[in-house]
């Protein structure tokens, strides 16, 4: 004979454990979820990067940079992480020994602060505006002359956010970009 409260606490250890199966379930339906919008999410940003060399580390993303720095054409890479703050490495086109060194981090949800030191002396702080999750421009000045840079477009979008040297237009060619006369 099986006696009724024993029977009872049979039903609420099978109830207990039907409520901890389903809140399981329940728990790894959403993390599935949440993997399957992340990856998504991934895939949709790689997009939005408009197609340039974009290269995700698993907690860092690296961009292109092209700059202009006291009339002097500067490219390099700047490489972003999670926490909203990055490094940038440029290299002057003209001379190549000529290098510039920074960091940069976003003040507000798509501006943030760059600040630049190079070989030559020149030091910058300079603003930037971010367009999309992998692209943006900024400028600002140095001691040395005007100072603008985008991260994350091509050549000739890139031209219309950077303040070129008058009379000369950006040029993407076989052996990369340089500053060429922009003709009469």
């Amino acid at each position: 004979m099986i006696w009724p409260h024993v029977a009872s606490c049979r039903t609420c250890a099978t109830q207990a454990m039907n409520r901890s199966e389903r809140n399981l379930a329940r728990a790894a339906e959403e993390l599935l979820q949440t993997l399957i919008v992340s990856v998504v999410l991934g895939f949709t940003m790689l997009d939005a990067a408009n197609g340039q060399e974009v290269r995700m580390g698993l907690f860092s993303v690296t961009l292109p940079v092209i700059a202009i720095l006291h009339d002097d054409l500067f490219v390099g890479e700047a490489i972003g992480y999670l926490d909203r703050t990055g490094t940038i490495g440029l290299r002057s086109v003209l001379d190549p020994k000529i290098k510039c060194v920074g960091n940069f981090r976003y003040t507000g949800l798509k501006t943030g602060i760059a600040d630049m030191h190079c070989d030559d002396g020149a030091d910058a702080r300079l603003l930037f505006d971010a367009l999309g999750a992998f692209s943006g421009y900024g400028g600002g000045s140095t001691p040395k002359g005007r100072a603008s840079f985008t991260f994350g477009l091509d050549p000739q979008e890139a031209a219309s956010h950077l303040t070129l040297p008058p009379g000369k237009k950006l040029v993407a060619t076989f052996e990369g970009l340089r500053l060429e006369s922009a003709g009469p």
